[in-house]
């Protein structure tokens, strides 16, 4: 009696862990990959917010430290703009990074199948 239990149990969890291994592939590129992307557009907002890209990008016409002069106004506009351009390079760099690291998540299994075929 305990022997049926003890063998039943062990084709339970290896029908189990075959679900699991058939169902990798489905979940790497469905739900696996839309949590990927999911992080990778929320670390781009943070990462830009934590630069306060957007906040440089609102105020590039308002005069920096209230000198509202026409040199005051002109001197904060270009270096509003020397910011924004170097802030922008910054972000659009964690952008490309960000992707790479998309098409990486895409392209690994396919990578790690092929390398294991090679093997054999």
């Amino acid at each position: 009696m305990k022997r049926d239990s003890t063998l039943r149990l062990i084709i339970l969890l290896l029908i189990d862990e075959l679900k699991a291994i058939l169902y990798f592939p489905l979940w790497w590129y469905s739900a696996g990959l839309i949590n990927v992307v999911k992080g990778c557009g929320k670390f781009i907002n943070d990462f830009q917010q934590t630069l306060g890209f957007m906040i440089w990008v609102k105020n590039l016409f308002v005069p920096m430290f209230g000198q509202r002069d026409i040199a005051g106004r002109i001197i904060s506009f270009f270096l509003r703009l020397v910011q924004i351009i170097f802030r922008g390079i910054i972000v659009l760099i964690f952008c490309v990074l960000n992707l790479i690291f998309i098409i990486i998540w895409i392209l690994l299994p396919i990578f790690v199948l092929y390398q294991i075929l090679i093997q054999l």
